[in-house]
């Protein structure tokens, strides 16, 4: 056979195949859409068709918006700290730090010495003469006779000593001694008077506001006083029994060092003699007042500065 006819004869068997294929691909299956070729445009839709109506419902104006979505990681949540004092968590508690420890320059315990130089001014009367006398023996009216007439004023030295305590205190004796000059008045049996002094023992107490730098000084001392005046030819008029004398002294106490202190001072006294007797030159003694003789009062006022002492303090 010749090649021609077997030819003819494979075209014939492989058409029937090639057809049916054709056809499959041509026609789509029903109820599908036939896939778009590579360049070929959309259908058209008919120009007659109404466009599809929707119906939008208008918003609420009461409506809450919409919360915004966060994009990124999720929120983490937030722990509030408990109230104080409910016992939950961790409970910081702060304190202030405590005040700085003071440094004091005067000690707080110590024996306290020093001495005082002032100026002694008396005035005042050293008792009352009765001058109108009653028939039933009363006294009614009285004259006083003046400090001045037999003394006027003078220097004073002081010597002082006791303790320190609690730094601001000072408990001490002291011992206060005036040398003062002639009075006015004058008696022709013995002569002109020459001097006269007075002695003044007390326990006082000492109050400084601030003893380590300069502080306000306020001084009280109670005790007993004693006054002699002396004239030319040895008479001598003494004036005792004044247990309770009293001084009240106002200044400023001056820290030099932690040993020592300056301390000006001004001092006002009162007080009243019980006893006035004269004492001659061959030692006898007689009263200086009469019967009918009163006490009367007397006062001094002293103006100084002194210098103290703290010895063996601590703290």
């Amino acid at each position: 056979m010749s090649r021609f006819p077997l030819v003819f004869v494979f075209a014939l068997l492989a058409w029937p195949a090639s057809a049916v294929a054709q056809a499959g691909a041509a026609e789509p299956p029903a109820g599908t859409e036939p896939a778009p070729q590579p360049g070929a445009q959309p259908p058209a839709e008919p120009s007659g068709a109404p466009p599809e109506q929707y119906y939008v419902e208008p918003p609420d104006p009461n409506a809450q918006p919409a919360p915004a979505q966060r994009r990124g990681p999720p929120p983490q949540a937030i722990h509030e700290p408990p109230p104080p004092g409910s016992g939950y968590g961790p409970q910081l508690v702060w304190e202030p730090p405590p005040p700085p420890k003071p440094r004091h320059v005067a000690p707080k315990y110590s024996l306290w010495v020093g001495a005082r130089l002032a100026w002694f001014i008396p005035f005042g009367n050293l008792w009352a003469t009765c001058t109108v006398v009653t028939i039933d023996g009363f006294c009614v009216q009285y004259a006083g006779t003046a400090w001045s007439d037999y003394a006027s004023s003078g220097p004073a030295f002081e010597v002082d000593a006791g303790a320190r305590l609690g730094r601001n205190y000072n408990l001490f004796l002291l011992w206060e001694r005036a040398t003062l000059g002639a009075g006015s008045a004058e008696d022709e049996l013995r002569g002109g008077q020459q001097a006269g002094d007075t002695d003044f023992w007390a326990l006082g107490l000492r109050v400084s506001s601030n003893p380590d730098k300069v502080g306000f000084l306020t001084e009280v001392a109670i005790g007993y006083r004693r006054f002699r005046a002396v004239w030319d030819d040895g008479t001598e008029l003494r004036l005792t029994d004044a247990p309770f004398e009293a001084r009240i002294g106002l200044g400023a106490d001056i820290r030099m060092s932690r040993l020592f202190s300056l301390s000006p001072l001004l001092t006002l006294g009162v007080g009243s003699f019980g006893d006035a007797q004269w004492l001659t030159p061959d030692g006898l003694t007689q009263p200086a007042t009469g019967p009918f003789d009163a006490r009367a009062s007397h006062g001094w006022i002293t103006l100084g500065i002194g210098g103290h002492l703290d010895i063996a303090g601590g703290e």
